[in-house]
């Protein structure tokens, strides 16, 4: 066996979101990270309530497989408006902001202020 030089490579240093790294447009970041939060915000509330797969299936109205895929974090089986309708399901409401990209040529787009919470009545404009 050959002994290989000890030759390091130099660590990646991201300006910004990793996604723009890796070649998303700014559409296609902010969809992702508006996904991301809906499923997060989705699976905290589903362990604080800590629901079982048979209960999940019956109050989701999906298939154990689907349940499977949904606690397992396989979140591209789902669109994020079916992920609202869980939230729905569960007696959650969500509230999506948009936000004014930072003036001075920034790039960066917010997907901040997604939350899921139990629902109300409160119109937020």
């Amino acid at each position: 066996m050959k002994n290989k030089p000890n030759v390091e490579t130099p660590p990646h240093l991201t300006h910004g979101s990793v996604l723009d790294d890796l070649g998303f447009t700014p559409a296609e970041t902010l969809a992702i990270k508006v996904k991301a939060d809906v499923y997060r915000d989705l699976m905290s509330y589903i362990r604080s309530q800590a629901y079982t797969p048979r209960q999940l299936e019956t109050l989701l109205g999906i298939p154990q497989s689907d349940v499977s895929n949904l606690v397992n974090g396989r979140v591209a089986k789902f669109s994020v408006a079916k992920l609202i309708k869980f939230a729905g399901k569960l007696n959650l409401g969500a509230e999506v902001r948009l936000t004014i990209p930072k003036p001075a040529g920034a790039m960066h787009i917010s997907a901040s202020g997604m939350a899921l919470r139990k629902r109300s009545s409160t119109l937020v404009r």
